[in-house]
């Protein structure tokens, strides 16, 4: 018997009424309306109905531990009974900043912003004062936050729009798109363009759903753009701490100049930050020219969750989430070519996507051509049979630490049911 979303209805239509869409942010938003939830804790959500759903959202990835861990939990109460902004700094800067300088070999020094789309202005904009040049490389399915300079085929919620209205294109601020798992493409750009400073990426794309890069692909790209004279920034927001504990970089060996981390850094609360080279940041104000600002950036309630998360975290616990990540696609997998669907897996870490494709996915032009009609199908499949996955074929989907064999054996299920109800 389907399960009653009633209160999740109601209360999408007063949402309607006061906010664009009933959501604050357009992926939240499908047909007919979205589940309200109530709570959630480890692997599980419940919406205000009272189902329980397993979890492969994850807030769209932050929660690499889980709802409410209980370290995260006890750290942000702790510190809200202190205070939960100054408008000075705190004791556990230094300390977040510290640790992520051990892991990152990028991050000689740092500063912390709210999101993942303020860290990746800032970085546009030191990347101008450092270079002297305006114009970016970005690449196609790429999403780097509400940035207007980088919403041009975009990634995320973005990806069903070719660009956003009210964006309006600059000469002063050129942007440059290149496919991914193409640096022939990059070379090129750079060749015949003088005034870019800076190529931007996903080390691996998680706006398209998952996207991996090819052998030697980074590798090349930090050639080309040493070679150039152009910085190279990596965008980290998904991939940071979920690939590996040092992040993309660490698990590819490839060092940027920049890099931008967000999400699971803030453990569930609002904190990203971007870093680099020494000789880069100290043009930062309140030391350089290029400045930045946030009422927010450093509270000490972003900053004792994060730091709870960076306690917790180890090596053999991300390998560990690794393991049952790999697990988890190889059953999908299983089950889809069960039932005669033709179906992409890729997974790195702790993400893993789903791609209605008979053929590996590398780029955005074959990511736009995978089934996403079917894979909608799917998606509302899966979230009636208790497994809350964003309802969008251009999102990935995550692993937390708290996720165990009853949990992977519950999504397998939810699979194997919708695929026989005609669910893809």
């Amino acid at each position: 018997m389907k399960a009653s979303t009633a209160k999740s209805a109601a209360l999408s239509r007063q949402a309607r009424r006061l906010m664009p869409g009933g959501v604050s942010s357009p992926v939240r938003s499908y047909p007919p309306y979205p589940r309200c939830i109530a709570r959630g804790n480890g692997a599980y959500l419940w919406d205000v109905d009272g189902t329980r759903y397993v979890d492969l959202c994850l807030g769209f990835g932050p929660l690499l531990l889980g709802h409410a861990h209980p370290a995260v939990t006890r750290a942000v109460r702790a510190q809200a009974g202190k205070g939960t902004v100054y408008g000075a700094p705190c004791e556990d800067e230094p300390w977040v900043a510290r640790r992520l300088r051990s892991l990152y070999p990028s991050l000689e020094r740092v500063r912390f912003v709210s999101t993942g789309g303020e860290a990746i202005t800032s970085v546009l904009r030191l990347a101008r004062g450092f270079t002297g040049k305006p114009g970016v490389i970005k690449i196609d399915g790429g999403f780097h936050g509400s940035v207007d300079q980088l919403l041009v085929k975009a990634g995320s919620g973005a990806a069903t729009f070719p660009s956003s209205s009210g964006v309006v294109a600059s000469r002063d601020l050129p942007t440059y798109l290149a496919p991914f798992n193409d640096a022939t493409a990059i070379r090129s750009l750079l060749e015949d363009h003088e005034d870019i400073g800076l190529v931007l990426l996903e080390p691996a794309l998680g706006n398209m759903g998952l996207l991996l890069p090819e052998a030697g692909y980074l590798r090349e790209l930090r050639r080309i753009t040493r070679k150039a004279g152009v910085l190279l920034a990596f965008d980290e927001v998904i991939t940071g701490f979920r690939v590996a504990l040092g992040g993309a970089q660490e698990r590819w060996e490839v060092v940027p100049d920049l890099t931008v981390l967000g999400k699971v850094l803030g453990g569930g609360l609002p904190l990203a930050a971007y870093g680099g080279r020494e000789e880069i940041m100290s043009l930062v104000a309140p030391e350089g020219p290029v400045y930045q600002a946030g009422t927010f950036s450093g509270n000490p309630l972003s900053m004792a969750a994060s730091r709870a998360v960076l306690e917790t975290l180890s090596r053999p616990k991300l390998r560990d989430v690794e393991r049952r990540t790999q697990a988890l696609a190889q059953r999908l997998r299983d089950t889809f070519a069960s039932a005669g669907v033709e179906a992409q897996v890729p997974t790195v870490g702790s993400i893993l996507s789903i791609f209605l494709s008979p053929r590996t996915v590398r780029n955005a032009d074959d990511a736009r051509a995978s089934e996403g009609k079917r894979y909608l199908e799917l998606a509302r499949g899966l979230l009636e049979g208790g497994v809350f996955v964003p309802q969008s074929p251009f999102e990935s989907l995550f692993l937390s630490t708290s996720h165990d064999d009853a949990a992977v054996d519950r999504v397998v299920d939810a699979l194997r049911l919708a695929l026989r109800s005609g669910g893809a």
